[in-house]
């Protein structure tokens, strides 16, 4: 009977020391899970944006751009995009023996902005803020004309070819909503006001038979614009 007992307190013994021993091997374990949630979490944004078209003296001209979203803290993200634009255009003459008409379009924008999230951890969810929007753009057109002749009374075609160069500054307020779907895929959608500023300068005006410019005043241009301003993103989130 005694020997018994002995066995008995012996194995419970053991099986207290195995427990104690598991103890801070589970907590380890969880430990060790901690440090993967936390890499689990996106922070930093990469998309492709189809930009909004740009207004000028000679028309819209469509963008395409990148950006990148990057969370400064759980409900603040810095934002940035470049955009670039760049068109091929032509027409024929009206005239008989006319070379028709022409135009090349390039630019570079930039729009850098701070997105606070109202819901959901930065950089996913409902968000609110402010942009600034600034950008330089030049054209070159050929364009056909029907100029007087002096001598003769008649009338002569010329051809022209003038350049245009504008500046483009300004603002938006904007609120839009960012989901992150599984293992990375994200879109992006925004909406608001923006309120932009403009000065095209052009080059080589059409002459007036042998005299200067026709109009002199036309050189330099200035506008301002308030119109609603729409964002689409698509890109990946790490």
């Amino acid at each position: 009977m005694r020997t018994m007992m002995q066995r008995a307190m012996r194995w419970a013994v053991r099986a207290a020391g195995v427990g104690l021993g598991l103890v801070p091997m589970t907590g380890s374990a969880q430990e060790q899970e901690v440090p993967g949630e936390a890499q689990e979490a996106r922070r930093t944004l990469v998309m492709a944006l189809p930009g909004t078209p740009v207004s000028s003296i000679w028309g819209l001209v469509g963008q395409l751009g990148a950006g990148v979203e990057h969370a400064v803290s759980p409900h603040v993200a810095l934002v940035g995009s470049v955009q670039v634009s760049a068109s091929l255009q032509g027409t024929d003459s009206f005239y008989r023996d006319g070379s028709g008409s022409s135009g090349q379009t390039w630019g570079v924008g930039v729009d850098p902005g701070v997105h606070f999230y109202l819901t959901g951890r930065a950089p996913e969810g409902l968000w609110v803020g402010p942009h600034l929007e600034l950008g330089t753009y030049h054209w070159t057109t050929r364009n056909e004309y029907l100029m007087p002749e002096p001598n003769s009374g008649g009338v002569e075609l010329v051809t022209v070819e003038s350049r245009s160069r504008t500046v483009q500054y300004g603002g938006s307020a904007r609120v839009g909503y960012t989901a992150i779907l599984a293992p990375g895929l994200t879109f992006q959608v925004g909406a608001g006001l923006s309120a932009l500023s403009s000065r095209s300068t052009l080059f080589g005006t059409p002459s007036a038979g042998s005299g200067g410019p026709a109009n002199a005043s036309m050189n330099n241009i200035r506008n301002w614009s308030l119109s609603p301003r729409m964002t689409l993103g698509v890109g990946w989130a790490f």
